[in-house]
């Protein structure tokens, strides 16, 4: 699992003006994302006792850790996940999260490779291997 975060050693940019903390560098996704578009950009959350079901769909999809902490798992791979934490979720992979304790509330973002014309709106219901 690929989890992130902005704790890295900054990026001095535009004349010293801009420390930029790449969680994901410039051009590092090139190629794992070419052809694609931005699917969306939006918040969620979950609450306590409930999770999001095993799915899958054919984005590169990232969920940025705004508050709480949740069980994440993609594929076989589960880590708990906190503030701060972003997580990439590679396009095919079947994944879900679940909130420990409270409520965890998610920014979230895709690089899509669905065609146009409505496709994306439901995932793909699959199993996450045990």
């Amino acid at each position: 699992m690929n989890v992130m975060n902005a704790k890295v050693e900054p990026t001095i940019e535009h004349g010293g003006t801009c420390h930029t903390y790449f969680m994901i560098p410039k051009e590092a996704m090139r190629t794992e994302t070419d052809g694609s578009y931005l699917e969306y950009v939006a918040e969620f959350e979950i609450a306590a006792g409930s999770h999001l079901e095993p799915h899958r769909h054919d984005t590169h999809e990232f969920y940025y850790v705004l508050k709480g902490k949740a069980l994440m798992q993609i594929g076989a791979d589960k880590r708990e996940v906190t503030p701060g934490d972003l997580i990439h979720i590679p396009a095919n992979e079947v994944h879900s999260i679940a909130p420990v304790g409270g409520p965890v509330r998610c920014l979230a973002f895709a690089a899509s490779f669905l065609p146009p014309g409505g496709a994306g709106t439901e995932a793909e219901k699959a199993e996450l291997p045990t």
